[in-house]
């Protein structure tokens, strides 16, 4: 019984000190993380900490890396809003979304009357709105082509490699079977606008960022070339398709560039299930919708452009 009692009293000892220890440890900042544990800790799998470090702190969305998704549009619908998050759900958390606007739709959609989900994923850097230089006229075909055909906007968006085009007349559907990393191989991809060659739309496309200003930098301006005649096949989302094509980038053929975009007839006949849509609403018959709809029934989100002819 005595050697009973004693081992008892040597336990509570035991333990009472290491209660103590612990507790001066804690006090004097020794001790700085807990540790939890569930099931997964059971099949070889890293424990989590409650303690993170500043790198984990730091703010990962919105800081441009290898790939960035850019929509421009200073003219606010009720509409742009929940396009522009369904595009951040569709993409995903690595994809930084840099929403370009000017000061008066900024201000809009910074209104505390405004979406709550909108605020919350700014206010996470999750989608950052900037404000576009006053010298770009966004109301037009025209100012839209000069915009995206001089250096100043795919400067801004270093150091990426792959840039997402959208407009508020285009959509990523979320049944998709691919994702749009799944057509990084390609220098340009978008929806065809001839059966053969490589020329394509912009206002969903996936361009090459480097090499769209290694085009610029050689003297290649197509404002001038317009200007002169010298150019006289369209906007910039062809004349950069051709001058990607005469230097022999990697530009897909019409079969993998509908996976990725339809906008005519003749494209959603050959693709029924594309990653994406753009300019549907005017490019195609409205009795036609419905199927589309039925694939990607997020089409309702987006709309017919309201720009300007192009002068």
């Amino acid at each position: 019984m005595v050697f009973g009692l004693s081992y008892r009293i040597i336990i509570i000892a035991i333990t009472l000190f290491a209660i103590i220890w612990l507790l001066l440890l804690r006090s004097r900042g020794l001790i700085t993380k807990t540790t939890s544990f569930d099931t997964a800790s059971f099949n070889n799998a890293p424990l989590r900490t409650t303690e993170t470090s500043a790198s984990q702190t730091e703010n990962i969305y919105g800081r441009i890396t290898n790939k960035v998704a850019v929509i421009t549009d200073t003219q606010y619908t009720t509409r742009l809003i929940p396009l522009i998050l369904h595009f951040h759900a569709v993409l995903g958390p690595e994809w930084p979304i840099i929403f370009y606007t000017s000061p008066e739709t900024r201000t809009q959609t910074e209104s505390p009357q405004g979406s709550a989900i909108w605020h919350r994923a700014v206010e996470a850097g999750r989608i950052q709105v900037r404000t576009i230089p006053a010298e770009f006229n966004l109301s037009s075909r025209n100012g839209v082509n000069l915009y995206l055909s001089r250096p100043w906007l795919w400067e801004q968006l270093a150091p990426a490699q792959h840039v997402l085009i959208f407009q508020a007349d285009s959509i990523l559907c979320a049944n998709a079977h691919k994702a749009v990393e799944d057509f990084f191989e390609w220098d340009w991809i978008a929806a065809t606008l001839h059966g053969s060659e490589h020329l394509y739309n912009g206002g969903l496309s996936l361009r090459n960022r480097t090499m769209i200003l290694d085009i610029l930098r050689e003297g290649n301006n197509w404002e001038e070339e317009t200007r002169s005649g010298a150019w006289t096949m369209g906007g910039e989302d062809v004349w950069f398709s051709r001058k990607m094509d005469q230097r022999g980038a990697h530009l897909p053929d019409q079969n993998v560039a509908l996976q990725f975009a339809c906008q005519h007839e003749w494209h959603t006949s050959e693709q029924k299930e594309p990653l994406g849509y753009h300019k549907v609403h005017k490019n195609i018959a409205p009795e036609k919708l419905p199927e589309i709809e039925r694939w990607c029934p997020e089409i309702a989100l987006s709309a017919p452009g309201t720009l300007e002819p192009s002068t």
